[in-house]
């Protein structure tokens, strides 16, 4: 019996934590991807939150073809959510990997 609640409870988690499949970014304006952004990740658990980061900044990058193109330029400083509104806009969660994924620009995350 116990075991069957924690299996349950897991579930329930589990399921609670996932991003609907029907989730689409808005990307209308700035402040309506940041509020999508953030949704999305309240939404993930950790190790998907920084694989969903590193996509977003893949998909940023993905127009850069060298380090002259962001030197400079303050809109490359950090997240773009100007750039990310246009990049995102009617994509779901799963497309938007898709799409960083596809980036000539590559982003991994190296830990010490």
């Amino acid at each position: 019996m116990k075991t069957l609640f924690l299996v349950l409870t897991l579930l329930l988690t589990i399921g609670c934590t996932s991003v609907p499949d029907t989730f689409v970014f808005n990307g209308d304006s700035r402040q309506s991807i940041q509020n999508d952004i953030k949704y999305i990740l309240k939404k993930l658990p950790r190790s998907e939150k920084q694989e969903f980061v590193v996509a977003l900044v893949a998909i940023q990058f993905s127009d850069v073809n060298s380090v002259y193109d962001m030197v400079g330029d303050p809109a490359m400083s950090g997240i773009n959510f100007d750039i990310l509104s246009k990049k995102l806009d009617g994509l779901t969660y799963a497309e938007v990997l898709e799409l960083a994924s596809a980036s000539k620009n590559k982003v991994k995350i190296y830990k010490n």
